[in-house]
């Protein structure tokens, strides 16, 4: 789950390959003749995006070895006025999205860590005084917290990146474009 949060400034030569999705369109955007393929767009923001305006995109990306894989979520943008809108529903909606799977996680973790972990606990600590349910229950209930911890860091970033757009790295659009597959764009 690599991710950049970035703007990306320039002239939107135009907007093709839109298919709807849930919300909102998915499409190429092409900046300064660089292609963003498998961009996310929210309804609102695909209305404000013009053909020929200058324009700021705020976009979150994925930064994946895999070309192909890679894709992109319009956060924001700032149009050649000045006016500035952005997609908050993602704000919220990710990490607490991240935060049930967190929960989903350390439930099933915890069971599975549970049968698991009886071989593991038998060899590495003394039971001799019967506290094998307690020890096995303690190893279960890290493991769990491990798996949820993760997605709960990562919800945390989530949050925190989105909180101040303009901290975002200015990146090219060539520079942005060469991220993702020649097949898409």
């Amino acid at each position: 789950m690599k991710f950049d949060c970035a703007k990306v400034s320039g002239k939107v030569d135009y907007v093709r390959s839109v298919t709807p999705i849930n919300g909102g369109y998915k499409a190429t955007v092409v900046i300064d003749g660089a292609a963003l393929p498998n961009l996310q767009l929210s309804n609102k923001l695909y209305e404000e995006l013009n053909v020929g305006e200058n324009v700021t995109l705020y976009g979150i990306f994925r930064k994946s070895g895999k070309k192909e894989k890679n894709d992109g979520v319009l956060y924001g943008l700032q149009t050649q006025a000045g006016e500035k809108m952005f997609a908050t529903h993602y704000r919220y909606q990710v990490p607490l999205l991240l935060a049930f799977f967190a929960v989903i996680s350390f439930c099933v973790v915890f069971v599975v860590g549970w049968f698991v972990s009886v071989y593991p606990v038998i060899y590495l600590f003394d039971n001799s005084d019967g506290a094998f349910m307690f020890n096995n229950t303690a190893v279960a209930l890290v493991e769990a917290s491990i798996a949820a911890g993760f997605f709960l860091w990562r919800a945390w970033t989530m949050f925190t990146a989105t909180s101040d757009p303009e901290s975002w790295e200015p990146i090219a659009p060539a520079t942005l474009s060469s991220r993702f597959s020649k097949f898409h764009k």
